[in-house]
């Protein structure tokens, strides 16, 4: 497949059908304009989700889609995209999102094509005024146990949501889980029989609020019972009843050992393709400092202690010899010429992902000076961290309207 058209965004209709293939999401009316549950996936709620709102990013989707020329590569894209798995649904929009990145910024691009001495086919190969740029994404995901988790903690949200109590919502205070996903008749009838005995009217403050602690099967899971302010009480639509989600506590996050795990599972696949190489890397991290980004690339941040002349103690900061690219002068990896992050992409706010292109200091094949894509990039220059902002911005670059999507998401709620 080869394209390298600047091609317009369009909305409000869905082109699959005119191609002859099938359409990413069904061809359906939609009435149904509740909010996502815990239990269900991304693209089942897209698929189904009603109003002109969410008609704009499905019909993006299927029209960056449909610049997939070959049939193959566009109905494995469709499979991983209609996947109940919300990783595969992320992944395929990643690579989604960086085919129709270089088309727009003017690359001929071919997918999974085949290279010689190895069998692994890297995703793309861009081609521009008569330069080449291999590209290979990643979109790291979980543990079967981690997954297997969160999907019994679906059913406890899902279930206590909705309870559909008209007197109280509900703040979840500590969370133990258990083997299996919690009986949900039972604790739907346990949480009801308790807020009914309990007196909305009562002068409590969060403090002094009823708690109830649930246990089951090896589930042990507590509630504080927040009242609802008079003038709002009864049943309303699409409520749900936990208000706070106050069992994870303070801990402290370091995502770079996460990034330099998935930027090792690739690198090692090619040897040198004689033309630049890039790992595009999608995370969902919060990252908007960089901190964790450059403890990947650089090495973690540490404190170095020194004494002086004078017997004083100095400090200056240093890098630990952990980076993905090393330290100077022992840079490492350098058959990857940089590393894309594409933080918080999803198709619905588009415009909010925060995209960088990490140059290495000193690769085997140096990337053009500029790629055309809609990136912040971060170079290393005389021992210091140097970032250009990218010449458009995403809304201007992808052609979407201002704001994206236009419209509201939840009309009937304002």
């Amino acid at each position: 497949m080869r394209s390298a058209r600047r091609l317009p965004l369009v909305t409000g209709t869905l082109l699959g059908m005119a191609t002859g293939r099938d359409p990413l999401f069904d061809d359906v009316d939609r009435t149904d304009v509740t909010p996502s549950s815990h239990q269900e996936s991304t693209f089942e709620f897209l698929n189904r989700i009603a109003g002109d709102y969410w008609e704009h990013p499905r019909s993006l989707m299927q029209e960056w889609s449909n610049h997939i020329e070959d049939d193959t590569d566009y109905t494995d894209l469709r499979q991983r995209f209609r996947s109940r798995d919300d990783e595969q649904f992320r992944s395929a929009f990643l690579e989604l999102y960086l085919h129709e990145s270089l088309i727009r910024a003017g690359y001929t691009v071919t997918i999974h094509l085949t290279v010689e001495g190895t069998t692994a086919r890297p995703d793309f190969l861009a081609e521009r005024a008569g330069e080449q740029m291999y590209i290979e994404a990643i979109a790291p995901g979980s543990t079967s146990a981690a997954k297997a988790a969160t999907q019994r903690r679906a059913v406890l949200f899902d279930t206590v949501n909705r309870l559909d109590d008209p007197n109280f919502l509900l703040s979840l205070e500590d969370l133990v889980e258990g083997p299996r996903p919690p009986t949900a008749a039972r604790l739907r009838a346990d949480m009801r029989r308790w807020l009914a005995g309990l007196d909305p009217d009562q002068p409590w403050d969060f403090e002094s609020a009823p708690s109830r602690q649930w246990q089951d099967d090896g589930w042990s899971v507590t509630f504080k019972a927040i009242p609802i302010r008079p003038k709002a009480r009864g049943h309303r639509a699409n409520s749900r009843a936990i208000g706070v989600y106050g069992h994870t506590g303070v801990d402290w996050i370091d995502d770079a050992p996460a990034i330099r795990k998935a930027l090792i599972t690739k690198h090692h696949e090619y040897g040198d393709l004689n033309a630049p190489f890039v790992i595009a890397v999608g995370t969902y991290i919060h990252d908007t400092d960089r901190w964790h980004t450059t403890n990947a690339m650089y090495g973690a941040a540490a404190i170095a202690w020194s004494e002086g002349p004078d017997g004083e103690m100095a400090t200056r900061q240093v890098r630990q010899p952990d980076g993905y690219f090393g330290v100077p002068p022992n840079w490492q990896h350098r058959n990857v010429s940089g590393v894309l992050l594409v933080n918080q992409l999803m198709p619905h706010h588009l415009q909010r992902a925060e995209v960088t292109l990490w140059r290495h200091p000193n690769p085997t094949h140096v990337l053009p000076e500029e790629l055309g894509l809609p990136a912040h990039a971060v170079a290393f220059d005389a021992g210091k961290l140097r970032e250009i902002a990218p010449a458009s911005i995403a809304e201007d670059f992808f052609g979407l309207p201002n704001p994206w999507p236009p419209g509201e998401p939840w009309p009937d709620e304002n």
